[in-house]
């Protein structure tokens, strides 16, 4: 699977080297292979809905059904290969297999598609939950994404071991007590068994934690995450702060403890409007 934190691909800028008017005369199978080519991985926020602008009936309609994935909420765009044609969206389907029911929202006054799902390849993406985020519904979450894998690759009556997400972003909010360490350990044995990525998300909030939405100035768009290595520093010492201070507790002989798979990451998360 791709690396969440490899670098971007270069972004063309000239107009005229972004179009090409004989793509459709080109061959099925190499118009497939290019849209195969373009789909690739991406970062996506999920915030926990507040009382005050979350659909309440919808929360309390899956409170307690494993059918439904808990009340989330975002503004990360869906691919645009979805909306291209219907060769584009088949293909993309393949890709994108999990589509996450999002719970209504409203920002900058005007109420968000209430019916909206978010597409989401639990083999590429890196999915980060902002602000602070219960463990029961992080639970719950994980074991929806096994459950749709499960039934994707197996059938109903499949069984054996079923990886879910494989890269999931967690705010540092959840955890930078000084037990923290500990109970990541503990409850990341069995909600992060099976991530090869975990990467714990630092912020500006008090604890280092991230803030519980996105900035109101972000319209949607692209969620990009910034590693911190070990011997690095910021220009806000922000992440200094953080691995001289409570970030201690993560940190075993040879690097950041581990999580899931592999040793957990440190990282923040940026936002950019547009595609």
């Amino acid at each position: 699977m791709a690396d969440p934190m490899d670098p971007p691909c270069v972004t063309i800028t000239d107009k005229e080297s972004r179009t090409f008017p004989a793509f459709p005369l080109l061959p099925t199978e190499i118009r497939l292979r290019i849209w195969a080519q373009s789909l690739l991985p991406r970062v996506l926020e999920l915030h926990f809905p507040h009382a005050h602008h979350a659909n309440q009936s919808s929360i309390a309609a899956d409170h307690d059904s494993m059918q439904r994935p808990p009340a989330f909420q975002s503004r990360s765009y869906n691919p645009a290969a979805l909306s291209v044609n219907v060769e584009a969206r088949t293909v993309a389907l393949t890709f994108y297999t999990v589509a996450l029911p999002l719970t209504p929202e409203k920002h900058q006054g005007l109420a968000l598609d209430g019916c909206r799902v978010l597409y989401i390849s639990p083999d590429s993406d890196t999915v980060v939950l902002l602000g602070y985020v219960p463990a029961m519904k992080v639970s719950r979450l994980m074991s929806w994404f096994r459950e749709h894998v499960r039934v994707r690759l197996h059938g109903l009556e499949g069984n054996g071991q079923v990886t879910g997400l494989c890269s999931i972003g967690v705010s540092a909010a959840q955890f930078t007590n000084n037990q923290g360490a500990q109970l990541l350990r503990i409850i990341g044995r069995n909600l992060f068994h099976d991530v090869d990525y975990f990467i714990l998300v630092i912020g500006p909030e008090p604890g280092y934690g991230t803030k519980q939405a996105p900035p109101d100035w972000w319209d949607g768009g692209k969620c990009l995450l910034r590693e911190w290595s070990q011997y690095e520093r910021d220009d806000g010492d922000q992440y200094r702060e953080f691995q001289t201070g409570v970030g201690r507790q993560f940190r075993e002989q040879d690097g950041w403890m581990v999580v899931g798979r592999n040793r957990m990451r440190i990282a923040s998360i940026y936002f950019e409007n547009g595609w």
